[in-house]
């Protein structure tokens, strides 16, 4: 270093500046690593939450209430209790074991859901009160006493409207109730009510119509969408299909004809979401792989790889294996001599095995192409007695109609909504209470199609 430097003061004083911007940068760069790790010792801290930020601000939480008052949210996880909630929290499992020996405190909070949020008040790391949401109308809180705990229900109920639309069909029916300003849970509503005697890939057409009485939810003015479909009529190819929902004893709701004929059959007609009919049944069909003529004793239902595959009828299991050009594939025995196919699936329902009984609408395989095959489909074939017929044509078995005081009660209970049907779009009004009709408007709309339920 040349010497006029070593002896210029402001040389050093330079010198002195630059090393001290470098001790502050340090400083903060340590300081930055540190709070890094300390967030990231809290996520870890945080057990079956959905990711590492969210645990961080929950812990974050934890650690401010325990300098006063806080209120902490709780996520909870899929493997989570009350007592680890309280442990990860680190509040007194004193507490807890005094919330837990009132019986309907623990009853109440013993089953916990993955994904509810939980509500704490913690002060000084001591449990003040919490709040659960039992059920969309019902909220339980926990509130400290001089001798435990207090705990109260607040019920908040859900209004219910009653409300009647209608829409014409361009090509879709979820676009045409959403022109008619329902949601898409209506419209899946209208196909799962029909399913049985609409096919609403095939079948459904512009120019056809619908007409809904259904509920519209509401909360403190809120809106909560729609809720049951009360009534419902479909137009197509001619026919008029109607419907009607009516609960029995027990309080489970089913759909009936206006007559009290129920609309579920003992078999669904399609048992996939399918995309197209690849093949329909064909004694005389030439086959597309070993190039010959023989007989497609059933329906290809086209669908990409992995799609849902239900049983179309309840039934017992008869065989679930690979049979040849099938594939992997399931049949089911059910009543009256019935047998329903199901071949070329990628895969099994988990724990599906041979003389398992099943429901209709059980999940049990997915799409594939196994076998000999072209492509992804499902060969679905249905036989009466060990005779093959067209699963799309046969004529599928009836439920038991309502019959005696249970058929007098059914046409008491929904003369109204049929009442209301007939009457077309009216004035929203609480459930129960008189409707005034207005001038009815239908919908149209264009997109493609649903797929069928």
């Amino acid at each position: 270093m040349p010497l006029e430097l070593r002896s210029n003061p402001a040389f050093f004083a330079s010198r002195r500046a630059v090393w001290l911007q470098w001790v502050v940068v340090g400083v903060f760069a340590l300081s930055w690593w540190r709070g890094e790790n300390l967030i990231a010792d809290l996520a870890r801290q945080g057990e079956n939450v959905a990711d590492a930020a969210l645990a961080a601000r929950k812990a974050a939480t934890a650690v401010q209430a325990s300098l006063g008052l806080a209120t902490v949210e709780v996520i909870v996880g899929a493997n989570d209790t009350l007592e680890r909630i309280f442990r990860r929290l680190q509040l007194s499992v004193t507490d807890l074991a005094t919330l837990r020996a009132l019986p309907e405190l623990r009853k109440q909070l013993d089953r916990l859901r993955p994904g509810e949020l939980i509500t704490f008040n913690v002060q000084n790391m001591k449990l003040m009160g919490l709040e659960r949401k039992l059920s969309p109308s019902e909220t339980l809180q926990v509130t400290r006493a001089s001798d435990g705990f207090d705990s109260k229900v607040i019920v908040n109920p859900i209004e219910r409207e009653v409300r009647t639309a209608e829409g014409v069909i361009d090509t879709s029916l979820f676009h045409a109730t959403a022109a008619a300003g329902l949601d898409d849970r209506v419209a899946l509503r209208i196909a799962d009510i029909f399913q049985w005697d609409i096919d609403f890939v095939l079948e459904v057409q512009p120019g056809d119509r619908f007409r809904v009485v259904y509920e519209r939810l509401s909360q403190d003015g809120k809106d909560m969408g729609s809720g049951e479909v009360l009534a419902a009529e479909f137009v197509t190819g001619g026919k008029t299909f109607r419907a009607v929902r009516h609960e029995n004893a027990a309080g489970l709701g089913s759909y009936y004809t206006p007559a009290g004929k129920s609309l579920r059959k003992a078999f669904i007609r399609a048992p996939v979401d399918f995309t197209r009919i690849s093949s329909r049944f064909n004694l005389f069909r030439l086959h597309p792989v070993l190039n010959s003529v023989r007989a497609h004793r059933g329906v290809d239902y086209a669908a990409p790889i992995g799609t849902p595959v239900k049983a179309s009828g309840a039934g017992r299991v008869a065989y679930v294996g690979q049979k040849g050009g099938y594939g992997n594939v399931i049949e089911i025995e059910h009543a009256n001599r019935v047998r329903t196919l199901y071949g070329h699936l990628s895969r099994f329902a988990a724990g599906l095995r041979a003389g398992e009984r099943v429901e209709q609408g059980k999940i049990i395989g997915f799409v594939g192409m196994t076998g000999l095959a072209t492509g992804p489909h499902l060969h679905y074939e249905y036989l009466v007695n060990g005779t093959h017929r067209d699963p799309q044509k046969v004529i599928l078995p009836e439920q038991p109609p309502l019959t005696g005081p249970a058929l007098a009660e059914f046409r008491t209970a929904t003369a109204p909504l049929l009442a209301q049907l007939d009457r077309g779009p009216v004035i929203p009004t609480r459930a129960g209470a008189a409707a005034t009709p207005t001038t009815a408007t239908a919908a149209t709309a264009s997109a493609p199609r649903p797929r069928s339920r």
